[in-house]
């Protein structure tokens, strides 16, 4: 809703700028609520913020391709797990923990100033001309009076009462726990078991995993085979099972 009253470049950039706020207020902190409050609350907020609209611009920009798009942007997941499981690792070790999140936020400092080259695709719309110029005559007809009434609200919850999307809500949040928890638990698990500095080998594993599983994944919920017809829920509820079976086989593995 913020994004349609305002701009998407607008909150890409505000968004922008509270993850690396977040996460430079969390190389100072002291206590532990001041970590939940700026690790944990603030760079959750803004790491939503810039989520939210890199789907919207790749939702604008690829129309017909926009499957095969949200392929290769859901491989970000796997490929930054990997890459900043080793980052974090390499500064904590070498300037202490305080100084890696302080490099840590100038490295997301970038996303501030990505978020300002988001363009509207109507910018590039071939009738572009012809829609500025029904905007124009609209306004001086004073067909406009009445648009600052007819914007949507800021927080908009009539969507929360159908039933349908309470269902896929519910098994959303209960599958994502599942799916996430092995990231946030899986190295303090290994190191408990004596891995040591092997731990963080097995979560950078895990991020190619997670790559490779969105390719592979992604290829065959886009492909239309005529032979095999299956349906996407069906695909889905296989997913979510075998994410299922595999922690499961993880809590058993022992040594």
């Amino acid at each position: 809703a913020f994004c349609r009253r305002k701009s998407t470049r607008l909150t890409a950039v505000v968004g922008g700028l509270v993850m690396a706020l977040a996460m430079l207020f969390a190389s100072f902190a002291n206590e532990l609520h001041q970590v939940v409050i700026s690790y944990g609350f603030m760079f959750g907020i803004g790491c939503g913020m810039v989520r939210e609209t890199s789907v919207l611009m790749v939702s604008q920009y690829f129309k017909r391709k926009r499957q095969n798009v949200e392929i290769i942007a859901s491989m970000g997941a796997g490929l930054g797990l990997t890459m900043f499981t080793n980052l974090l690792n390499e500064l904590i070790t070498a300037v202490g923990w305080r100084h890696g999140l302080q490099a840590i936020s100038a490295m997301l400092a970038s996303l501030f100033f990505i978020g300002m080259f988001y363009r509207s695709a109507s910018l590039y719309h071939p009738q572009r001309r012809a829609i500025l110029h029904l905007k124009d005559m609209s306004k001086k007809k004073g067909k406009d009076k009445n648009k600052i009434e007819n914007k949507p609200p800021y927080f908009d919850f009539t969507t929360l009462r159908l039933k349908s999307l309470q269902v896929i809500l519910l098994c959303t949040s209960l599958s994502s726990f599942g799916a996430y928890s092995p990231i946030i638990y899986f190295v303090p698990m290994a190191v408990a078991e004596g891995l040591g500095d092997r731990a963080i080998m097995l979560q950078t594993f895990m991020g190619l995993g997670m790559t490779a599983g969105s390719i592979g994944f992604g290829c065959i919920v886009v492909s239309r085979s005529k032979q095999c017809v299956i349906s996407r829920q069906y695909l889905l509820q296989t997913s979510i099972f075998g994410i299922g079976i595999s922690i499961l086989a993880l809590s058993s593995v022992q040594g």
